[in-house]
């Protein structure tokens, strides 16, 4: 997981970008470098300081990075490694004053739903349970129907598999619990993808 960002300008979008990062599997995100990935620059020590005023402020619970300064011939880049907390799930303060869990689905930051924030606040998935476990014909095809699309819908699980709801809902349940799947919601639309 890599992410850039040109200079730590809003905290509350700094702490949802950190957050996210965090309660998903860790990742890099670069400080000084632009979306088309070129490298404008910055200060790195007025960076540092605003990183941890976010991290200070606008993060719970405190979430320790490692900082990191790179300089190349284009300018400095500040590099933050961001763990897969083991402290999950991290809450970033909004712009309305509420604290809100984030997970990364792709290259966005989404509102993480209230099975995920259970699931991140025990203890982490066992990834071997996930080796040993046998899938069914169905749980085979619903993990070829997501290595050729991004994500699925309980409905659209329920139609390839030819289940009923309940038997589908327990079935992604099952499999975000081991860990095989991450459950995502986007306003009031909920689906699955690969955890």
């Amino acid at each position: 997981m890599l992410e850039f960002k040109l200079r730590v300008t809003k905290p509350d979008r700094f702490a949802k970008t950190l957050t996210s990062i965090a309660n998903t599997k860790g990742g890099i995100l670069l400080v000084g470098v632009n979306d088309q990935q070129e490298i404008i620059g910055i200060d790195p020590f007025e960076e540092k300081y605003a990183v941890e005023q976010v991290l200070k402020h606008h993060v719970s619970p405190y979430l320790t990075i490692e900082f990191l300064t790179i300089e190349t011939n284009e300018g400095i880049v500040l590099l933050l490694e961001i763990p897969n907390s083991p402290l999950k799930p991290h809450k970033a303060l909004s712009k309305e004053g509420k604290w809100i869990s984030y997970i990364r689905y792709n290259d966005k930051s989404v509102v993480m739903s209230s099975k995920s924030i259970k699931l991140a606040a025990n203890e982490q998935p066992n990834t071997t349970s996930k080796l040993k476990r046998r899938f069914t014909k169905q749980e085979t095809s619903l993990l070829e129907f997501l290595a050729e699309n991004e994500k699925i819908t309980l409905k659209q699980f329920c139609k390839l598999v030819n289940f009923s709801e309940r038997r589908a809902r327990r079935n992604l349940h099952e499999l975000t619990v081991i860990g095989l799947l991450q459950e995502h919601s986007i306003e009031k639309d909920i689906f699955y993808s690969l955890g």
